[in-house]
């Protein structure tokens, strides 16, 4: 009366995998090969034991009887496996045999024993579920349905049938000898204990954790009583414990932390030996650590973090010591971490114990830049701290310029990217593999290997600053080695809030942008759209167009010039020589950028017919960037003046309204289109050789002013 229900066959998911692997277990002892099989231990169960004497013959024992007080999940899946094997054999119920599975009972409420006893005398099909003919009984009353302990034994039932209807011999593996499963009965009475006190114990009894389960799993592949083993319960309890304590959860304790650690590591294991990736830690250690080599990997990738802690005071003091966060120290390797998992410290370690499996955050890049780190802090007798510091750099500008195509958890790309930096880690050089980082990053990384003895530590100083600015992120072949005595003036131009003023001041020295196909780029006010620009891609024009052009500009603010100075010096020369090319209108006037990317596309004959898009596509959002100009220029001029809204542009490439008199302006070649009512007039701009020899947005602009002041007078 006093037992629970029967839990073992709830639907949970740590109740299906612990049934899972149960059964699993059970199946292994029983199909065992070889005249000496091994024996399942099931260990204690604690009971009553009672002697019954036999009534015709002196001092024999007619029976045994044990009334178990624990151990009722382990002998009731066992009971049920006796009894399908019973059905499966088609032994009889009136043998002997059979007969003793009839002593099972449950005392804890009636439907469970009225259940069992209608059990034992159904004989089922073994071509369908069990629960499913069992519930079809007309002897199975519907109150059954709310009996825990009777919904757990039919699905247990099932679980049954599906794991072992492929053992023929069934029956004859659980009784016959030799003994295959057994347990321990330790009679209370006899060890001058109470049920009382066994009672009580179960009652304040607090249910083992996972962790505690996979520790228990864990420490049995080591043989008890060993050195060894001792050893590792000791780091398990304590030198382990200690290195994350610092990390522990809400609940003050370490166990998630332990186990995202423990799948990390063993997820690098089942990629480099090519074994199937799970997330079930039983199912790891069964895959995994039954092999030595794969145990002492594991314990060396958590002692490194313990040694850490004694080397540098703590973790966090580590990963100080040799990352930052976002922009250039000397000796160290910026990474741009931000959210509060790298712990204020570029922490990988900490955000691989908090993120890994749960988000997105902990990515396969960061999967790999901590692999790198583990490598290193495995072989650190080996590996000079200079070279440690090259060699994580290189790692992270290859993880930097390589794309989600070429970063992937697919296992042949992630065996191959985890043996490039196993051998970038360990050698400092770069291995060519099938499936590695950007073909085009790996060889700027060898070139730089090859050229960083020939630069003095002031260049090399460069090189790692410009490597670490946000734009840059690791490539400076757009700069070249040859202009390193720029990258101070660089780093000091190139900030958010000068971009548009950059942008205008490259279009004053030359035409910077780089194009693919129809489309064509420029910088505007976001950082992806200048990091694109200066990096190398499927773009023309990066090396022939913008870098010849940024690297003048570059120079000339070296030598004391300004944004402002670069800008006003051109637009005052071509103003002069009334010559106005597409690019003065770019360096005069910000707007004529307009959208997220910096994307431009124009007329087949004439570039002065130029849209600005949003995005890729002329789906979206774009504007003819003429219009856009004037529009900025004079829409709020007019309202004020007038009190009213006088012009208006919408977001998908319309001319733009006049709305007094209603009428519109589009951009032609040489000019504007102006349309009122059914009429059309063309508003042509002075060209020689197609090239305008007056600004057309002021001429636009006063033209429209003097329509819309004509219109208000009249009226």
């Amino acid at each position: 009366m006093i037992q629970r229900d029967y839990a073992q066959g709830r639907t949970t998911n740590d109740v299906n995998r612990v049934r899972n692997r149960f059964l699993e277990a059970i199946k292994g002892y029983l199909t065992q090969l070889g005249p000496d099989p091994e024996t399942m231990k099931l260990d204690f169960v604690f009971g009553e034991k009672e002697i019954v004497w036999s009534k015709s013959e002196a001092e024999k024992v007619d029976k045994l009887v044990i009334v178990p007080l624990d151990g009722q999940q382990r002998l009731t899946t066992l009971y049920l496996l006796h009894w399908f094997a019973a059905k499966k054999a088609k032994v009889q119920s009136t043998s002997g045999d059979y007969a003793f599975l009839k002593h099972f009972t449950y005392g804890v409420r009636p439907s469970s024993r009225d259940f069992c006893t209608h059990l034992m005398e159904f004989t089922p099909s073994l071509d369908e579920s069990f629960k499913k003919q069992l519930t079809d009984q007309h002897w199975f009353m519907g109150e059954w349905n709310s009996d825990p302990t009777v919904q757990g034994m039919l699905v247990m039932l099932d679980a049954i049938r599906e794991k072992f209807s492929n053992i023929d011999n069934l029956w004859e593996l659980l009784t016959g000898d030799p003994h295959r499963i057994v347990f321990y009965f330790l009679p209370l009475s006899e060890n001058g204990l109470s049920d009382e006190l066994y009672i009580k114990m179960n009652s304040r009894g607090k249910k083992l954790t996972a962790f505690e389960h996979f520790k228990a799993e864990f420490e049995d592949l080591y043989e008890r009583g060993t050195e060894k083993a001792r050893e590792i319960n000791h780091k398990f309890d304590v030198e382990w414990i200690d290195t994350l304590f610092a990390y522990r959860g809400d609940d003050d304790i370490t166990d998630d932390e332990f186990m995202r650690y423990f799948f990390y590591i063993s997820h690098i294991l089942c990629y480099q030996q090519e074994v199937e990736k799970s997330n079930d830690e039983f199912e790891l250690i069964e895959k995994l650590y039954h092999n030595p080599a794969n145990r002492d990997y594991f314990e060396k990738a958590m002692d490194v973090w313990h040694g850490v802690m004694k080397d540098y005071g703590s973790i966090d003091a580590f990963f100080s010591k040799y990352l930052s966060g976002d922009h250039y120290e000397v000796d160290k390797v910026a990474t741009y971490k931000t959210i509060s998992e790298y712990h204020g410290s570029q922490n990988f370690f900490h955000a691989c114990i908090k993120l890994y499996q749960v988000n997105n955050y902990f990515s396969y890049s960061d999967f790999l830049f901590l692999y790198g780190i583990i490598t290193y802090l495995m072989n650190k007798a080996k590996i000079d701290e200079q070279d440690f510091i090259i060699r994580l750099r290189t790692l992270r500008n290859l993880i930097w310029n390589s794309s989600s195509g070429e970063i992937r958890g697919d296992a042949d790309y992630m065996k191959d990217l985890l043996d490039e930096v196993d051998t970038l880690m360990l050698k400092g050089t770069i291995k060519e593999v099938t499936h590695g980082f950007n073909g085009i990053q790996e060889a700027e990384e060898i070139e730089k290997n090859d050229m960083r003895d020939q630069l003095d530590e002031d260049k090399l100083s460069a090189l790692y600053m410009f490597e670490d600015h946000p734009l840059i992120y690791g490539y400076v072949s757009g700069l070249s080695f040859n202009h390193l005595d720029l990258v101070k003036t660089f780093c000091d131009v190139f900030k958010p809030e000068n971009y548009i003023k950059i942008h205008q001041a490259m279009m004053s020295i030359g035409d910077y942008r780089q194009n693919d196909g129809n489309r064509y780029y420029v910088g505007n006010g976001n950082n992806s759209t200048w990091s694109q620009l200066l990096h190398r891609s499927n773009r023309k024009g990066l090396q022939d167009k913008t870098m010849p052009v940024l690297i003048e500009m570059l120079t000339r603010i070296k030598n004391g010039e300004s944004l402002e100075n670069i800008k006003n010096a051109y637009l005052k020369t071509q103003e002069l020589s009334q010559k106005y090319p597409l690019r003065y209108y770019f360096a005069k006037y910000p707007e004529m950028i307009r959208g997220a990317e910096g994307e431009l596309s124009y007329g087949p004959e004439n570039d002065y017919k130029c849209i600005a898009l949003n995005r890729h596509q002329y789906n979206g959002k774009h504007w003819y960037s003429f219009l856009n100009v004037i529009y900025n220029e004079l829409a709020n001029q007019l309202k004020e003046t007038y009190d009213k809204k006088v012009l208006s542009l919408d977001d998908y490439g319309a001319n733009l309204s006049i709305l007094h008199p209603v009428s519109s302006v589009a951009v032609a070649e040489d000019g504007f289109i102006y349309y009122v009512q059914d009429q059309k007039k063309e508003w042509a701009v002075s060209q020689v050789g197609s090239i305008d020899e007056e600004d057309r947005v002021q001429f636009a602009i006063d033209k429209i002013k003097n329509l819309v002041e004509q219109h208000y007078q009249s009226n």
